[in-house]
């Protein structure tokens, strides 16, 4: 029987490096901040003033959480003018998000 259940357990389960980069991306759910923050840039790009006006908070915090996006490699920054553009860079989380809207915003 446990063979069986070890045959069938996914490659990320068994694979540490996928296993760690799946639990990095949940791990980016985990604060309020961040997923608004994601859920934001996935509808298009946006600068930090914009950001803080759609999640909330401070412009503070909101500046540290992007930060720590873009060193994550989960956003991509660009300098248009004088202001700094932020990009959602990742297609997984692309993915994710579209999957729990499909599972969320339906028919709650």
């Amino acid at each position: 029987m446990l063979q069986s259940i070890r045959d069938r357990v996914s490659e990320l389960f068994r694979d540490p490096k996928k296993c760690e980069r799946v639990l990095s991306m949940f791990h980016l759910f985990s604060n309020e901040n961040r997923f608004k923050i994601l859920c934001a840039l996935h509808e298009g790009d946006l600068c930090v003033n914009d950001i803080t006006e759609l999640v909330g908070g401070k412009h503070s915090n909101i500046s540290q959480q992007l930060k720590m996006l873009t060193l994550a490699g989960y956003l991509t920054r660009e300098r248009r003018d004088k202001r700094i553009i932020y990009h959602l860079q990742d297609d997984h989380i692309r993915k994710t998000i579209d999957f729990l809207r499909s599972e969320f915003e339906e028919g709650d």
